[in-house]
């Protein structure tokens, strides 16, 4: 299982925009054949700070992922409303 938590903080006026960009990838993401499962989280306490927790079968999903129109659409959009560079961690899934 190769699991990824991304880090995306945006611009305080641009949440619900955040918003409604992400909600066409998770619906994407979740029909994927190779996804396990696709989670975004708000920080309960800096609401203009998400975390995308995504877990994916095997390396070869994930790359499929990032083929995507939903995936590509997004990474796009993103591009005007984050604050900085999303930061990704990569991880190993050890019990699925």
């Amino acid at each position: 299982m190769e699991v990824t938590l991304v880090e995306i903080n945006v611009k305080p006026d641009k949440i619900d925009e955040f918003l409604e960009v992400f909600h066409a990838n998770h619906l994407g993401a979740v029909k994927e054949e190779g996804n396990l499962r696709f989670d975004v989280l708000q920080d309960e306490h800096e609401p203009t700070k998400f975390f995308i927790y995504e877990a994916y079968r095997d390396n070869e999903a994930v790359l499929a992922h990032k083929k995507t129109p939903h995936y590509l659409r997004c990474v796009e959009a993103l591009e005007g409303i984050m604050t900085g560079p999303r930061r990704k961690t990569v991880f190993k899934g050890v019990y699925p």
